[in-house]
């Protein structure tokens, strides 16, 4: 399957593409001379934990200069299927779901040659991942606990006293809320529609296509309850917002975010080097203040954080993901399903 991007951060589209062998990771003194890494990854608060706390350290540990590029992962995967070849990164940051439609992409499974990876959960690294997951999202059920106290399902959100949010179907967690609603509402991952049935029978909805919206739309009370990124939520909490993140019974979803070593890459030792750093305990605990949960289960969070992060085995493995290869080859058909029933 394959496809183009055309979205903002977090959307994507169905593609896979396969892979070819590569040197194992060797010591940190990558070579004699300052050698560079061309690393693409996110911009924001992404970008200045990376640039303040983990960059300097990292090209003096290993004698590498990293020359990073801000740039979404739905922007950068087009772009490295048109370079047909060329090497344009060493490495890349990517959600689970673009990872998994850029397959073809990819350098062969590097775990082995990651030392750290060994501490990582293995739901969050290959093979469970497309991706070497260094942080792991879920998405919550998020909810105004003056209009709903107490959360027991995802069927709680057909209330007909609430306005719900609604994520676009264009997001990789829109796709997620339509696969609950559809499993909810007699259909499966081979058949979404029922999905799309089920989001038009409710009675008030509000449809967000970014977080940013999905933000503004708690923040400006226009919107009682959503799935919505559970460490989202709790910055709006500890903002004064009376709302609550909860885990119905029939569980939370989420996604791994994490890096991806082009096959072509000029750096091959270098981009081993910067993976296997990315799923240490010193960076992951670095990304703790952003409320970013690692995958390493060696981090320990402070006593004040901890509560707001997810936290041990159990509850990281519990977070799904969809099928991934099962549910990118329907997306065209959904978007279009969807653009007619919905808008």
């Amino acid at each position: 399957m394959t496809g183009t991007f055309k979205l903002n951060r977090r959307q994507f589209v169905g593609g896979a593409l396969a892979a070819g062998a590569l040197p194992a990771l060797s010591a940190p003194s990558i070579a004699q001379t300052r050698a560079t890494l061309k690393l693409q990854s996110l911009g924001g608060a992404y970008e200045k934990i990376l640039r303040e706390h983990v960059i300097p350290s990292f090209e003096k540990e290993h004698n590498i200069e990293v020359v990073y590029t801000v740039e979404d992962d739905v922007a950068m995967l087009p772009r490295l299927i048109a370079a047909r070849g060329r090497n344009i990164y060493d490495v890349v940051t990517c959600d689970n779901p673009i990872a998994f439609a850029g397959a073809e992409l990819w350098a062969p499974d590097q775990t082995a040659n990651l030392p750290n990876a060994a501490d990582v959960y293995t739901s969050s690294r290959p093979p469970a991942t497309a991706n070497y997951g260094s942080i792991v999202y879920e998405y919550a059920f998020v909810h105004d606990k003056d209009k709903l106290p107490k959360v027991e399902s995802w069927l709680d959100l057909w209330n007909d006293d609430l306005t719900v949010g609604v994520p676009h179907i264009s997001q990789a967690y829109g796709l997620t809320f339509l696969y609950i609603a559809a499993m909810l509402h007699g259909g499966s991952a081979e058949d979404l529609k029922p999905g799309i049935a089920a989001i038009k029978k409710l009675k008030n909805y509000k449809i967000y296509k970014n977080v940013s919206e999905g933000l503004n739309l708690f923040q400006q009370k226009e919107v009682d309850a959503a799935l919505f990124y559970s460490h989202r939520a709790q910055q709006m909490i500890d903002m004064g917002l009376n709302l609550g993140r909860a885990t119905p019974k029939e569980g939370n979803w989420g996604q791994r975010t994490g890096s991806q070593i082009p096959k072509n890459t000029a750096n091959m030792e270098g981009a081993l080097a910067w993976v296997n750093h990315t799923m240490s305990v010193p960076y992951q605990t670095a990304f703790l203040q952003g409320l970013y949960s690692p995958t390493n289960r060696k981090v320990e969070a402070p006593a004040d954080l901890a509560p707001k992060l997810i936290l041990g085995q159990d509850v990281v493995d519990n977070i799904r993901e969809m099928d991934w290869k099962v549910i990118l080859p329907q997306r065209d058909a959904l978007v279009d399903l969807w653009t007619r029933e919905i808008g």
